[in-house]
């Protein structure tokens, strides 16, 4: 008789667990930007990009209406980005860099991968609506950039356009995307011929890049509420904020101005943080 008691218990128990705990997968669209200080006497802005997540889930329900859910996502987030105003350009020279002053119009989609580990209260306000709030942690894997950079200067008739192709974790100071051959200037006596699609520390000088623009981890608030169609399939909207600054300001040039007296860059230390949206269909089973 004890032991058909602790048996039934035990079943209890366990049956008890299963039905407290709950799996699920989720996908769909993001729409994200950085947000952050713009310098002033140009017109420079961060708009909105698009990309995708998808990702499963667990959550256990520690009360009726309340759980504890935790996600493993890959999901793409970024920006888009515009510059247009005074500027300047380093023309590479053999080793070394000619600085040119002018004008610069770039257009940029950022799109950076990231796996991500959102945790998150649940709160199950009916049998239609479930709310929730909670942090969330990223790590980067794969951050993007592509675009393009007109350049002109009328005091000496310098103008050109260039492809910009961004692998942020891989490219190298002074790299270019593709072996192809870009347009040819005239500058200081010389004909130089530039690269057509210019890696994201083309104009570097090895001394320069001390790392990677972005970093390698983010962090930041997240909330939401899904609908629930049926007991299983749902329709969620969530917003992200993160707390992070995710560029490193020892990477991230000022486009502006730039060290006339030593012939440098200038460096940002600019707060630049993910925002955005994550709109998605989820199944929970």
């Amino acid at each position: 008789m004890i032991r058909q008691i602790v048996v039934i218990v035990l079943f209890a128990f366990v049956i008890s667990g299963i039905s407290a705990q709950s799996f699920g997968i989720r996908a769909g669209l993001n729409y994200t930007s950085f947000s952050g200080p713009l310098e002033e006497g140009v017109n420079e802005k961060y708009s909105i990009s698009d990309g995708f997540h998808f990702g499963v889930n667990y959550a256990y329900k520690f009360a009726d209406d309340f759980s504890l859910k935790g996600e493993l996502l890959y999901t793409q987030v970024g920006s888009k980005y515009s510059y247009d105003g005074e500027s300047f350009y380093k023309i590479p020279i053999g080793n070394a860099f000619l600085y040119e002053k002018g004008k610069s119009t770039i257009e940029m989609k950022v799109s950076n991968a990231y796996i991500s580990l959102p945790v998150t209260f649940q709160w199950q306000a009916s049998k239609k609506f479930e709310f929730s709030a909670g942090v969330y942690a990223s790590f980067l894997i794969g951050p993007r950039g592509n675009g393009t950079i007109y350049f002109e200067q009328n005091k000496d008739s310098l103008f050109f356009k260039q492809s910009l192709i961004h692998n942020y974790n891989k490219d190298e100071a002074g790299g270019i995307a593709t072996n192809s051959a870009g347009p040819s200037v005239y500058v200081d006596g010389k004909v130089v011929t530039l690269a057509k699609d210019a890696g994201a520390y083309y104009n570097y000088l090895g001394t320069e890049k001390d790392g990677n623009l972005y970093k390698t981890y983010d962090f930041g608030l997240t909330g939401g509420v899904s609908y629930f169609i049926n007991k299983g399939f749902y329709i969620g909207l969530k917003y992200d904020y993160g707390l992070v600054d995710i560029t490193n300001n020892k990477v991230d040039v000022l486009r502006k101005t730039f060290d006339e007296e030593n012939s440098r860059f200038k460096f940002s230390d600019h707060f630049d943080r993910n925002i955005g949206f994550e709109i998605s269909f989820g199944f929970r089973f």
